[in-house]
């Protein structure tokens, strides 16, 4: 009659150890991507341009890509989260003319690690040049902004970083088979079939 609390005993403190080391597991697997969402946002800010891209088309007597300017711009925005950032192109020879304005905010999620969740401005008027003016965003709410339904997942590689949809939300076409969105990598930043280079 003993042996089976003593068993159920043991059961029990296996089944405890197993439970704190997936936990620990979790916990140490956070870290790691934490610390390479910090090495991402280091590096990701800045202005760009694809004028190296543009050049090659020329040479190549091909006109496939518009020259774009890139700025990407941390601000302190409490209400979308802890590292978000704006995002505004514009002609690479004109700034007042602009193509786009995003929000891009940035979170690790313990299974999926970094993700990236895109926001279209309700009224891009509001916020143009924001880069110049950030303390406007800190007045930013929900209601300002639309995510877009696909997340980017970012991951780390030799080169730099890569991203791609999340399959499960976003399947990618091409039989499931995941499709690089973004990356940066060699201290170009590629969108699409865009090549941004950091501008000096």
């Amino acid at each position: 009659m003993g042996e089976a609390p003593i068993r159920h005993g043991a059961r029990s403190l296996i089944g405890c150890r197993l439970v704190a080391l997936l936990l620990c597991g979790c916990t140490d697997q956070t870290k790691v991507h934490e610390g390479e969402l910090t090495e991402l946002l280091a590096v990701l800010p800045g202005h760009y341009d694809n004028t190296a891209q543009v050049e090659a088309d020329v040479r190549a007597h091909s006109h496939q890509h518009d020259a774009v300017a890139l700025t990407i711009t941390h601000v302190y925005t409490p209400r979308l989260g802890h590292h978000v950032y704006y995002a505004q192109e514009t002609a690479a020879d004109d700034p007042r003319r602009v193509f786009g304005q995003k929000m891009y905010g940035f979170a690790v999620d313990e299974k999926r690690g970094i993700v990236e969740t895109l926001y279209e401005l309700v009224d891009p008027l509001r916020w143009r040049d924001g880069q110049q003016n950030k303390d406007m965003f800190t007045g930013m709410v929900i209601e300002d902004v639309q995510p877009e339904a696909c997340q980017l997942l970012w991951k780390k590689n030799d080169a730099g970083f890569v991203a791609t949809h999340d399959a499960k939300v976003c399947p990618d076409a091409g039989h499931g088979a995941l499709v690089t969105q973004a990356a940066f990598e060699g201290g170009v930043l590629t969108i699409g079939d865009y090549k941004f280079r950091r501008a000096h």
